[in-house]
């Protein structure tokens, strides 16, 4: 089943009200949509990348999305998972 992931979700800059999907403890800073999906491809969650979409909070702001296949995971675990990975991926 496939899932959108707004950039916004896992973004630590962004309180919940905003659309943070997920603990400012997981979140990353300002995540770009090139780290999640190199992210999710890691996971091998099979992105799918959407660069000309809103998220409807901001609908002025073009941050593109990207849909995945998480299998039997939960959303909040999926966006957990890409998020670590980003700070892994940060950290090298």
């Amino acid at each position: 089943m496939s899932r959108i992931v707004w950039p916004v979700y896992i973004d630590s800059t962004k309180s919940r009200k905003e659309g943070r999907k997920i603990s400012k403890e997981f979140a990353v800073k300002t995540p770009k949509l090139s780290e999640i999906i190199r992210s999710a491809r890691k996971l091998n969650f099979n992105p799918i990348i959407e660069e000309n979409k809103s998220f409807p909070g901001s609908w002025y702001e073009y941050s593109g999305r990207v849909l995945i296949d998480n299998g039997d995971l939960k959303k909040n675990e999926a966006l957990i998972n890409i998020s670590k990975t980003i700070s892994s991926l940060r950290n090298k």
